[in-house]
């Protein structure tokens, strides 16, 4: 793989000169790019804009017309969107990955920790927070146990450290390097960092009224 997921961390911990507010990803499988940005618009149709830098796209968020942006493209065989501004991923229908895979990773900066979140078949699959803890949820809330217990995140089901507490506490964004590592190599992502990060994506309005959360 080209790159892994790793660098979304850094990212959203204040590196690579990006805020986490510009991080909104979301990604997916069996549907092309454009078509994802419609499914999670909050208005119709979807017109694709210019390309755009992050910075770019962050400062046409207004909050009075528009509440966010994102931004396409595609790695591999996943269509992805990064999004500026108020992102009601959190909120995502389930509705949208229907004859799709589709990933969340919600860095959730003003209400953390963050989130991940696998949809498909119309149903959420998998969600857990990353950094406070696993707790897992979900039509295939086992996928990644055993995968995130190699990686030294959790500690093995039954095992002593995971009746007592895992004795090995990591700091927040190295665990989430490591799940995000896991949740890459699991589904064979990666996220192009220079394209996303200090490059130039075709641009989409994705909503125009506030989340309803605001």
């Amino acid at each position: 793989m080209p790159e892994n997921l790793a660098w979304l961390a850094d990212a959203w911990h204040g590196e690579c000169n990006l805020n986490a507010s510009d991080l909104y990803v979301t990604c997916a499988r069996g549907i092309g790019p454009r078509q994802l940005a419609e499914r999670m618009a909050d208005h119709e149709p979807v017109e694709v804009g210019h390309a755009l830098t992050v910075h770019e796209a962050s400062r046409m968020v207004d909050l009075a017309h528009t509440y966010c942006v994102g931004r396409i493209g595609e790695s591999g065989d996943w269509s992805f969107i990064v999004e500026s501004g108020g992102s009601e991923g959190w909120a995502l229908d389930p509705v949208v990955s229907r004859d799709a895979e589709v990933l969340i990773f919600d860095p959730r900066p003003d209400d953390p920790p963050a989130f991940f979140r696998y949809l498909a078949d119309g149903e959420v699959q998998l969600h857990f927070e990353l950094g406070s803890g696993y707790d897992p949820a979900g039509v295939q809330s086992e996928l990644l146990r055993p995968a995130l217990e190699e990686a030294g995140v959790i500690a093995p089901e039954g095992s002593m450290d995971d009746l007592l507490g895992f004795d090995e506490e990591l700091p927040t964004d190295e665990e989430q390097r490591r799940v995000l590592n896991v949740i890459g190599d699991h589904f064979g992502l990666s996220l192009p960092r220079q394209a996303i990060g200090d490059g130039r994506l075709p641009a989409v309005v994705t909503r125009t009224s506030p989340p309803s959360t605001w």
